[in-house]
């Protein structure tokens, strides 16, 4: 019997196909048998113990034709139970039961009590599943259950030393209603009502004679189940596999076309890239020509265009014969930015023929100062990149300076105004 529990347990395994590659969607539950994976093994196991009361009765009602009071009839009873769920709504159970039955012989009145042991498996249907699917917030499961097994009972020595009689074994058949109610999602308390029926001729002679064919016995126990491992059940994915593997192909398409798209984009990227580089090339070429072109016209010895598109020149610095540096407000001070310009100057003022000779005019803008101020400031700049240019190298002889202050303007806006002008 045991072997054949373990067997029909064991068949409840069921590996989902292509579990590895099925992306579950977590679907309405449903009610009845239908919608749930049977599930492994080693899930939804259940052990319990009881103990109770239950009373043995023939010849069809208590205490009819049966010698001594109704309350002779019941003794006592404990139970052990191994329980296995298959599905939802369908389980297995092991259950080993014991007590005393307390009866009256027939014949003489005496009082008797036979020790029994009855084990039996069960198949069990849970109704509340059944009829309102499964509920993880439920407290009151009632579970239907029949079964059979084998009874013994009279096995003792002490028993048979003092009735004169054997071992008892039957075959008997139970059935009932298991009442659970959850306090936590591993523990029940359990109230099991069972009846169970078995052949009289089974029955120790002193109170089987007269009797009928069978007698039943009846029992009420109260209890504690501890339910372990996995404790839910899995819905059953509503895909087939040629439903899973026709989505797995329209996925690899998706990715394929994704996959050409983003090279296509990266591509555009790319030629935009560069499309905007060389538009900025030719922004900067055509700015540095303007430049160029508007600095020549200061003196008459501009540097040719060649030379100007050279690598040696950057968008920066705009070399002619003469250089140009600007001052901000009030300030006679060179920045690196012009400081720069200038190092091209001296290295072009020292290549130069010997005999050459610059002039640096410093000017103000006359829209900010006094005259006398703009003066001195025009002074100050002219002898900064005169004394600059003396420092990177330039002779004396080739120089000479003078401050205009704001009598002599070379631009027409302000700022342009506050420079220094070598011819």
């Amino acid at each position: 019997m045991a072997l054949a529990f373990c067997a029909a347990a064991a068949s409840a395994q069921v590996v989902a196909v292509a579990e590895e590659v099925v992306v579950e969607k977590q679907q309405p539950k449903k009610r009845g048998w239908a919608g749930y994976e049977t599930n492994r093994f080693w899930d939804n196991w259940e052990i319990s113990a009881a103990g109770g009361t239950q009373i043995l009765v023939f010849n069809g009602a208590f205490g009819k034709g049966d010698a001594g009071k109704n309350f002779n009839h019941f003794g006592w009873q404990a139970d052990f139970s191994l329980t296995k769920w298959f599905h939802p709504v369908m389980g297995a159970r092991l259950q080993l039961q014991g007590g005393e039955y307390q009866n009256n012989v027939i014949a003489t009145g005496a009082y008797m009590k036979t020790p029994y042991l009855f084990t039996h498996v069960d198949f069990m249907v849970n109704l509340s599943n059944w009829i309102g699917g499964e509920r993880d917030d439920r407290v009151y499961y009632a579970d239907l259950f029949a079964g059979f097994g084998y009874h013994v009972q009279g096995f003792t020595d002490k028993f048979q030393d003092k009735w004169g009689a054997g071992t008892d074994h039957s075959y008997a058949f139970t059935a009932g209603l298991l009442n659970k109610f959850r306090v936590c999602p591993c523990l029940d308390i359990d109230l099991e009502l069972k009846a169970w029926l078995l052949p009289s001729r089974d029955l120790p002679v002193a109170i089987a004679a007269g009797t009928g064919k069978f007698s039943q016995a009846y029992s009420a126990t109260l209890g504690v189940t501890y339910r372990f491992n996995k404790r839910g059940f899995k819905q059953a994915s509503p895909y087939s596999v040629e439903d899973v593997m026709a989505y797995q192909a329209a996925v690899a398409e998706r990715d394929l076309a994704l996959a050409g798209l983003a090279q296509e984009n990266n591509d555009l990227n790319n030629d935009l890239a560069a499309a905007k580089a060389a538009a900025k090339k030719a922004e900067a070429e055509a700015e540095a020509a303007k430049k160029a072109a508007e600095m020549a016209k200061w003196g008459p010895n501009a540097i040719p265009a060649d030379e100007l598109n050279g690598a040696a020149y950057t968008d920066n610095i705009y070399m002619t014969s003469k250089g140009i540096s600007f001052f901000a407000i009030g300030s006679a001070k060179l920045t690196d930015k012009e400081k720069l310009r200038l190092d091209i100057i001296a290295a072009q003022i020292k290549d130069a023929p010997k005999e050459k000779v610059y002039v640096i005019e410093g000017h103000a803008d006359p829209q900010t100062g006094s005259k006398a101020f703009n003066t001195r400031l025009a002074e100050k700049r002219a002898k900064q990149v005169y004394d600059y240019l003396i420092s990177k190298g330039v002779k004396a002889e080739n120089l000479s300076y003078k401050g205009y202050g704001d009598g002599k303007s070379p631009f027409k806006g302000m700022q342009e105004n506050r420079v220094t002008v070598i011819r």
